[in-house]
């Protein structure tokens, strides 16, 4: 059994439509990223009882609405595009991509993508620190898991 690998090269990016997204010419990386907050949340409990039983039980319900926000370092052009995305509003496809060391087949790293629009903002500008950005992704999808991108 091999170690686990880094998470250092995970990467974001955008593509208008599902298809777009299977195609490699036409999907873009939008940032370069530091870390990714946690995007895959336990759906919340829903709690019951009843007369004949002496305790509350719990039941899995609905996972929660959230938005995730990601700090990111970019390059001119991605912040241009990035700001062409947010003014648009368009409900683009969105991928996390881990790095290839980690897959187990070549080309085929996990990838998780969902539909959404997005809001870029400046991060705090601080002395002997980079420059960046926060991406923040309104996910109005289901996150699906794939081992690559999709295939169409």
């Amino acid at each position: 059994m091999s170690e686990p690998k880094t998470s250092t090269m995970t990467k974001v990016f955008h593509a208008d439509t599902l298809a777009d997204l299977a195609d490699e010419t036409k999907r873009k990386q939008v940032a370069f990223v530091q870390s990714i907050p946690q995007f895959l949340t336990a759906p919340e409990g829903i709690t019951y009882s009843a007369l004949d039983i002496p305790d509350e039980r719990q039941a899995e319900g609905r996972q929660k609405a959230e938005n995730l926000e990601i700090e990111i370092l970019f390059k001119e052009d991605q912040y241009d595009e990035l700001k062409e995305i947010e003014k648009a509003k368009t409900n683009g496809y969105w991928a996390i991509q881990l790095p290839e060391s980690t897959a187990t087949t070549v080309g085929k790293p996990l990838t998780w993508y969902f539909t959404g629009t997005c809001f870029i903002g400046m991060s705090e500008i601080a002395i002997d620190d980079m420059l960046k950005s926060k991406l923040t992704i309104y996910r109005s999808s289901e996150i699906t898991e794939n081992k690559g991108f999709p295939t169409i």
